[in-house]
């Protein structure tokens, strides 16, 4: 469990507040919203595509993070990621029209999907495949964190800054963390492989390739695409203040940093395809029921929804790192996240937005709830030898 002689801890846990800190600046507008909405003038729907936008930028800069990654290395693709997101933080919070602004948000989604291939190449170099699911696992209380803060800090802040100054704080933390990284972090002699046609070819015509990207738009739904809208479901349909909304969110994603951790165990323990068939159905019915109930029961699926969900994500990638060799495993991420990405992260919630406008904001949701509980039906359609191709 060591690369050129030096301790691998320290640099997962390094890789883990990078990639915390990528995350944030993306779902920190989930708990903004209905501020934005108000300082903006936009309806549910238009201020839902905000979520879009910033998925165009992932799945546009994740398609082409290989030929990044192949020039510079992995270590420095990180740290020109977390530069890109300070530099579209400092945009976004300068300007004062949508106009302008959809522009700006597909220059964030654009730096912050460079980041996620090359991590999970380093990840997998650091590490021996024994302990490539604790590995991930750790990497995943990132986003758990970013769950758990981001709805803390912007009610926090809120009472204090305009949303936009909100960002400008952002935005010099993640010039400091890449900062960090540029001095400390590791993987600067890994280079990942350009994505060639001929290669591209070769995964996207796999079946285990074309599942693993279903089940994963399906995770990413349940925890992104569901983050996205709920404080803004929060304060429409239930009439929560939007600091009530926040805490709510905010609160329920504590014990995620845990069950993150569980999720990695089982994976290692009970097989990742077990895993993720059992973590999806029962987060798809859990989904269900914020969209049918209010009071108490509202409460207890807000707060178990996310522990379900969190679980995929460790048996999810150890699967998706299976399909290939090493050398070509930021290619196999960089094509099945974006596209999964796009859908349960953009499309998805501004889907949701739309049917708010007329009144469907629940009805919305228990949809979404059905689409991930059809994920336990893909799992057995996975093929037993997961190597993709000797040439892949």
């Amino acid at each position: 469990m060591k690369l050129n002689k030096k301790p691998v801890l320290p640099s997962l846990l390094l890789l883990t507040s990078i990639f915390f800190l990528n995350f944030f600046a993306r779902v920190i507008f989930s708990p903004l919203l209905p501020t934005i909405e108000k300082s903006l003038a936009l309806s549910h729907s238009k201020a839902g595509t905000i979520f879009l936008i910033i998925s165009c930028g992932y799945f546009v800069s994740l398609l082409g993070s290989g030929l990044i990654s192949s020039k510079i290395g992995h270590k420095n693709t990180i740290v020109c990621s977390m530069f890109f997101i300070s530099a579209s933080l400092l945009l976004i919070a300068s300007l004062t029209s949508f106009l302008h602004l959809q522009p700006a948000f597909f220059l964030l989604g654009l730096g912050a999907g460079i980041y996620l291939p090359s991590a999970i190449a380093t990840i997998t170099e650091l590490f021996t495949h024994a302990h490539w699911g604790k590995a991930f696992a750790i990497h995943e209380l990132a986003p758990n964190l970013a769950f758990l803060t981001a709805p803390l800090c912007s009610s926090l802040l809120l009472s204090q800054l305009h949303w936009q100054h909100t960002i400008l704080i952002l935005a010099g933390t993640s010039f400091i963390a890449g900062s960090l990284y540029h001095y400390f972090g590791r993987g600067k002699k890994i280079l990942g492989t350009p994505p060639n046609i001929s290669l591209c070819l070769t995964i996207l015509k796999q079946r285990n390739f074309l599942i693993l990207t279903i089940l994963f738009a399906l995770g990413i739904s349940s925890t992104i695409g569901i983050f996205n809208i709920l404080p803004l479901f929060l304060v429409t349909n239930h009439a929560l203040s939007l600091e009530d909304a926040n805490l709510l969110v905010g609160l329920s994603r504590i014990l995620t940093l845990g069950t993150a951790l569980l999720g990695g165990w089982l994976a290692d323990r009970f097989g990742n395809r077990k895993t993720i068939a059992c973590v999806l159905l029962m987060t798809g019915l859990t989904t269900s029921v914020i969209g049918l109930t209010d009071g108490h029961l509202l409460v207890t699926s807000i707060f178990l929804q996310p522990l379900l969900a969190v679980c995929f994500f460790p048996a999810g990638f150890a699967l998706l790192s299976q399909l290939s060799v090493p050398s070509a495993r930021n290619v196999v991420i960089s094509l099945a996240v974006p596209l999964a990405f796009l859908i349960g992260g953009g499309l998805l919630p501004a889907l949701i937005t739309a049917m708010a406008d007329i009144g469907k904001f629940d009805t919305g949701i228990i949809l979404t709830g059905m689409f991930i509980c059809s994920g336990t039906l893909f799992v057995p359609l996975l093929s037993k030898e997961m190597q993709l191709t000797e040439n892949v």
